[in-house]
């Protein structure tokens, strides 16, 4: 005889960690990506997926659970401690790149329970929204976009607004008391995140041009949720 007690082997997998539980899940399958946030969320809703994503950020390891093309539970794990479901959505930034695992459909409804997300209107607002275009003047060049964050048409001071290209932050900014911030850019495409006090992110596309050169936009974030 080993020694070892017949319900050993269960204990050992109750004391897994939530990290642990799905690392060994997803370990050894083929991985599709790395995805930007967005581009994740789009094509598990495309494709009905049903799996797990992995992104391996500074701020931690972040899990989503996608249940039929919807993400329906998430995990943070970082120096402390775990997250579940909502607070671990609440710190994703929008610039995390997920690795997607083809996961059982039943696998995934168990693991769900224990760190369901119920508040999906946090994917709402992190899903881009077009800017209103403004008339095209003459392609190349650089120039000066600035927004004007509002929320019911009250501007917002101290608001974060980043710009962020093919998922790399170009630049980083806080408003001013009249709700204004401002960037210098090339014309191209672009997105303007912003991180509100609450946590949650806003991300908004736009196309910078000549048009938009020294011509403020006004966000509403009231009317993006």
């Amino acid at each position: 005889m080993d020694g070892r007690h017949p319900g050993a082997e269960k204990r050992r997998c109750a004391l897994l960690t939530s990290r642990e539980i799905l690392e060994s899940i997803i370990s050894g399958l083929p991985g599709e990506g790395p995805f930007a946030l967005t581009d994740a969320l789009s094509f598990a809703r495309k494709s009905s997926f049903s799996g797990i994503g992995h992104a391996r950020e500074k701020q931690g390891d972040f899990y989503l659970l996608f249940f039929d093309g919807d993400p329906a539970g998430a995990v943070l794990h970082d120096s402390k401690g775990t997250l579940f479901g909502n607070e671990a959505v609440y710190l994703m930034k929008g610039t995390e790149q997920f690795t997607l695992f083809t996961v059982k459909p039943e696998i995934v409804e168990r693991l769900v329970l224990g760190c369901r997300i119920f508040d999906q209107e946090i994917f709402k607002r992190m899903t881009p929204v077009d800017i209103p275009e403004v008339k095209r003047e003459r392609e190349g060049g650089a120039g000066i976009f600035s927004v004007i964050i509002v929320d019911k048409g009250v501007p917002l001071s101290g608001q974060q607004v980043s710009i962020r290209k093919e998922g790399q932050v170009l630049g980083n900014d806080f408003t001013r008391p009249d709700g204004k911030v401002s960037f210098r850019l090339l014309h191209g495409k672009y997105e303007c995140v912003i991180q509100s006090r609450d946590l949650t992110t806003r991300v908004y596309e736009f196309e910078f041009h000549a048009g938009l050169h020294n011509k403020p936009v006004t966000l509403d974030i009231s009317k993006t949720t």
